[in-house]
């Protein structure tokens, strides 16, 4: 998975979050990068006449595209029973994956965020993800009814290992994923900043703004 070496080598820019593992800490060198402008996500789909040559240090950042194929395929059946195929979505429509969990303070801070962007840009797929274990699962519930999400679609990632290891390899939480209608990486959030629902925004327009992949002959 070619777009997840992006992901691994550039995340240790991201703030704070609940993850499972290590805190990852950003690399002390500047890094080449394409930027906006105006503020939102750094962007390598941009026109050429909307970039910039500039040097950034890591941890500022804002977003990593790539021009490498589509995110990874997935086979799932949400909680609610429905099935949810990378079919439907990867190369055809824009969508974005929030791995979240009750437990997680951040995640408390972080969903409000979503919840907001997703509404001053819909209408955007959302599939959610909680990697509550059997112990805090009846919690899920009442969590998303409190957060204004019960109509996400919800998958529960221990039903589905390999799945949550491709979109979230870091196993830490919040993590949104945004993935453009061409099927490619448009922004990959863990944990929580300030700034977070103006650059969920910019990416979620930009995402639904990169056309379908194109049939290959």
């Amino acid at each position: 998975m070619r777009w997840l070496g992006t992901v691994a080598i550039l995340c240790g820019l991201v703030a704070s979050g609940c993850g499972s593992g290590s805190a990852m800490k950003p690399p002390e060198t500047r890094a080449p990068a394409r930027a906006r402008a105006e503020p939102g996500p750094v962007s390598l789909y941009l026109e050429p006449e909307q970039t910039l040559s500039a040097q950034f240090n890591a941890r500022d950042l804002r977003f990593i595209g790539m021009d490498d194929g589509p995110v990874p395929d997935f086979q799932l059946r949400t909680e609610q029973g429905r099935p949810l195929s990378s079919r439907q979505l990867v190369g055809e429509q824009a969508f974005v994956v929030v791995f979240f969990a009750t437990w997680c303070a951040v995640c408390d801070l972080k969903l409000p965020l979503l919840r907001r962007a997703v509404e001053q840009t819909a209408p955007v797929n959302v599939i959610g993800v909680a990697v509550d274990d059997p112990q805090t699962w009846p919690r899920v519930a009442p969590y998303l009814k409190r957060h204004g999400l019960t109509t996400m679609p919800l998958v529960r990632a221990q039903r589905y290992p390999a799945f949550a290891i491709s979109y979230n390899p870091f196993s830490t939480v919040p993590l949104v994923v945004v993935v453009g209608q061409n099927g490619g990486l448009v922004d990959y959030q863990i944990g929580y900043a300030p700034n977070d629902e103006q650059r969920l925004q910019a990416a979620v327009r930009l995402a639904k703004r990169i056309g379908p992949l194109k049939a290959q002959p």
